[in-house]
């Protein structure tokens, strides 16, 4: 019974790791890519790589509209099925957003796992300081906390002035979207 049980999950798990393996990483990213298009989202001057079990995206350049919104360093897309994520490394933000928050991200984390399938959250830190993020698929809401920096603390006041303070000094942000 041991023998059949651990057989099982052998094959179990060596189906799903081919199975990300051989899963067209690049195809998705393009067909991704084509699709936020339709929002006036363009991603230029990518260099993609498939790395087998992950993909990565390096020295990316975002426009919005024709503005150039923000150029990532590294990207990291790992899509395991029941447990998913984007690690973005090195982000500048465009000079656009210099006068509400400052430009330097060093690193954003999403992750969406089955376990919670209707939340996504992402965890940032950068000049701004560190904060946390929630997506709620159901009601489509958002939710940020923000510990900010000594400098967005004193350089960003009216950025701060839109987000809630609590008594331990972290600000929150809540919104949800029409759908």
């Amino acid at each position: 019974m041991v023998n059949k049980i651990s057989k099982f999950t052998a094959y179990t798990l060596f189906f799903l790791l081919a199975l990300m393996y051989f899963t067209p990483k690049l195809s998705l990213y393009y067909f991704v890519e084509h699709q936020i298009k339709k929002y006036g989202v363009i991603i230029d001057d990518e260099v993609v790589v498939d790395n087998g079990l992950s993909l990565s995206i390096y020295d990316a350049k975002v426009n919005v509209k024709s503005i150039e919104s923000v150029k990532i360093k590294d990207t990291q897309i790992q899509l395991f099925g029941f447990f998913n994520s984007v690690s973005l490394r090195g982000l500048e933000l465009s000079s656009v957003a210099a006068s509400l928050v400052p430009t330097k991200v060093e690193s954003v984390d999403i992750s969406y796992n089955i376990f919670q399938p209707l939340n996504l959250n992402a965890q940032a830190v950068g000049e701004f300081g560190e904060a946390d993020a929630s997506f709620d698929f159901l009601d489509f809401a958002i939710h940020l906390e923000l510990h900010p920096s000594q400098k967005m603390l004193r350089d960003y006041r009216q950025t701060l002035s839109n987000l809630k303070k609590s008594k331990e000094g972290v600000y929150t942000y809540d919104k949800t979207i029409k759908h």
